[in-house]
């Protein structure tokens, strides 16, 4: 083939190849809830590869059965057949091997692909193409399409983008395990500081009930006022310098209890990290662990 013609040819595969990619991105980060998001990319496919028919089985966690996600292009009757719309027994033996596979002369026998070895497959005998989704090191999802590339293009080709595709997704997995886990982290912190306050209101004399934070600086606030001398001759700055001791005090406190991670201290705080780097600065606080 000519090279010039050969050249504008991979350059035709590349342009909607990038631009799948990269929708598919925008389409993962749309919703935390990643099942939301199976549907566009399908539509994704469809749109920009020529995926005509395809599909997401998803485990049912509740019921440990497998369950239709989402399709586009399946008719009806494929609908009707849930779990076995790639074909006869393959969802079982995707799971036994972890291995992306070819669905073959119409379901009824399956080629395992390992990304290693020579495809020797005729495109035309391969019905489905599908690729397993770790979730915590189980697999609990599957992804199916019939085709994105036409022939002569060798059918690893389709087995390297839905690859790609699929390690999009296994990172967006990824992500939202780790947000989840950070936010467990933060609740246990948020309670283990709720009952520090609350052993602190115990700890206030003939005070049988729990006592609130509010509580607690108004019995403080209190005693120190009716310790001081009035002179209504000065102009005193109490005002000023209780505001200051109490804000820099909450942001130094709170930042040592979350190691100087802003990030952390800004949602223990309820309030954004500009404006907690703001305070930082306007009191003084050296915001590095020490």
């Amino acid at each position: 083939m000519n090279p010039a013609i050969e050249g504008r040819e991979e350059e035709g595969k590349a342009i909607p190849r990038l631009r799948s990619m990269y929708e598919i991105a925008k389409a993962l980060n749309s919703s935390l809830d990643l099942k939301e998001t199976y549907g566009k990319i399908l539509v994704i496919l469809s749109k920009h590869m020529g995926m005509k028919r395809g599909g997401f089985l998803v485990l049912n966690a509740e019921s440990g059965e497998w369950e239709m996600g989402e399709a586009n292009g399946l008719a009806t009757e494929e609908m009707k057949r849930r779990k076995e719309y790639f074909g006869s027994g393959v969802v079982q033996k995707v799971l036994e091997k972890g291995q992306m596979a070819a669905v073959v002369d119409g379901g009824e026998s399956i080629w395992l692909y390992d990304g290693r070895a020579k495809i020797n497959l005729k495109r035309a005998r391969a019905s489905f193409l599908c690729a397993p989704l770790e979730d915590r090191g189980a697999i609990a999802a599957i992804l199916g399409v019939d085709h994105f590339f036409e022939e002569p293009a060798s059918v690893a080709e389709d087995f390297d983008l839905l690859g790609e595709v699929c390690a999009l997704i296994r990172e967006a997995i990824e992500m939202r395990q780790a947000m989840a886990a950070e936010n467990r982290a933060l609740l246990e912190e948020n309670w283990s500081f709720r009952k520090e306050l609350e052993t602190l209101g115990r700890t206030v004399p003939k005070v049988r009930r729990r006592i609130s934070l509010t509580q607690i600086l108004e019995d403080r606030l209190s005693r120190m006022i009716a310790e001081m001398k009035v002179d209504p001759r000065s102009n005193g700055r109490l005002y000023d310098d209780v505001l200051r001791v109490v804000e820099r005090t909450l942001f130094k406190s709170a930042l040592e209890k979350t190691k100087y991670i802003q990030l952390k201290t800004a949602r223990f705080l309820g309030i954004n990290r500009n404006t907690l780097r703001r305070k930082i600065k306007e009191l003084g606080i050296t915001a590095e662990k020490k």
